[in-house]
């Protein structure tokens, strides 16, 4: 995220007090574009590696948050995806030759209790047709026979079950499951990673408020730095001078205690004026209008950011 640093109140004033007399020139200063570094969630600060001032390159390590939390998830999502594997290599692998074997037998075993209840339930139909038994033998005989036949039907269904193996669907499925799970693992993981600040590019430390053990909310800014980059300048433009500067001309531009005057090429000119709305100012008022504009320096590597500039305008 870029910021922009502002421009103390006095400076402005004397800005626009000085624009008001002379609108061949627009003042500023120099910038280079300002980071900061936000907090991703709300924990604790266990380690900081660097201070105010100091320069780091793109990759530092500049704090550390607590990733206890992040490690626990980290964790359960592995163990997610290990259950989800499991799943889909059974399905795929399909039913080994011993469960099959087993189920196999265990039919068997079904259909000769079928056939012998059926035999019996017969001799008991036949005896109770005769009136050797009383009807409580003979429902007991059917019931048996309804009973291990319903039992031999699971049985077969269980076998051929096994032996036809996954449907095509579960292992899609399955599948699925598995692809959800990587991808959340994958998540889980570069969560952890944001744990660790490091800097996005070279630059300098700014500003650092924080202290180790201090717990920080999600979205607060942690630290902010100004970039390693090519300094531009920073100027407010006055209305009246609009229509003489255009982007991609080019400019004189001082700085304060520099006798030569750099080379620099309008970047940008802001659309807004930086202070009160036009719309609410009388014609002479407008003429006042500060417009912010960035001028790219060439050969300023060394200049300070910071420092206060002059552009002689044409």
């Amino acid at each position: 995220m870029k910021t922009i640093s502002a421009v103390p109140l006095i400076f402005i004033c004397a800005i626009l007090i000085g624009c008001q007399e002379d609108s061949t020139y627009a003042m500023g200063n120099i910038e280079r574009d300002q980071h900061l570094l936000s907090s991703p969630v709300t924990e604790p600060i266990v380690f900081i590696n660097v201070t105010e001032g100091q320069k780091v390159s793109k990759g530092d390590t500049l704090l550390q948050l607590d990733t206890r939390r992040a490690d626990a998830l980290l964790a359960q999502r592995k163990a997610e995806l290990d259950q989800a594997e499991a799943v889909l290599s059974g399905l795929a692998s399909g039913t080994r030759p011993e469960q099959l074997s087993a189920a196999f037998a265990a039919l068997n075993a079904t259909q000769a209790a079928k056939i012998e209840a059926e035999l019996k339930y017969q001799r008991f139909s036949k005896l109770y047709q005769s009136r050797v038994i009383g009807k409580a033998d003979y429902d007991a005989a059917k019931a048996g026979r309804d009973t291990t036949k319903a039992n031999a039907q699971q049985a077969h269904d269980q076998w051929l079950e096994l032996k036809n193996g996954a449907r095509e669907e579960d292992i899609v499925q399955a599948r699925a499951k598995v692809d959800a799970a990587q991808a959340a693992l994958l998540g889980q993981q570069i969560g952890l990673d944001d744990l660790t600040i490091k800097a996005p590019i070279d630059g300098v430390i700014e500003t650092l408020p924080w202290h180790i053990g201090d717990r920080i909310t999600a979205g607060t800014p942690l630290i902010s730095f100004i970039a390693d980059s090519l300094p531009y300048a920073r100027v407010y433009l006055p209305a009246n001078a609009l229509s003489s500067l255009k982007i991609g001309d080019s400019v004189s531009v001082f700085a304060d205690g520099i006798e030569h005057p750099f080379k620099g090429n309008v970047r940008n000119i802001r659309t807004q004026p930086a202070y009160t709305p036009f719309y609410s100012l009388n014609e002479r008022d407008r003429a006042r209008l500060m417009y912010l504009t960035d001028i790219d320096l060439l050969k300023a590597d060394d200049l300070p950011t910071g420092l206060a500039v002059e552009v002689h305008l044409p």
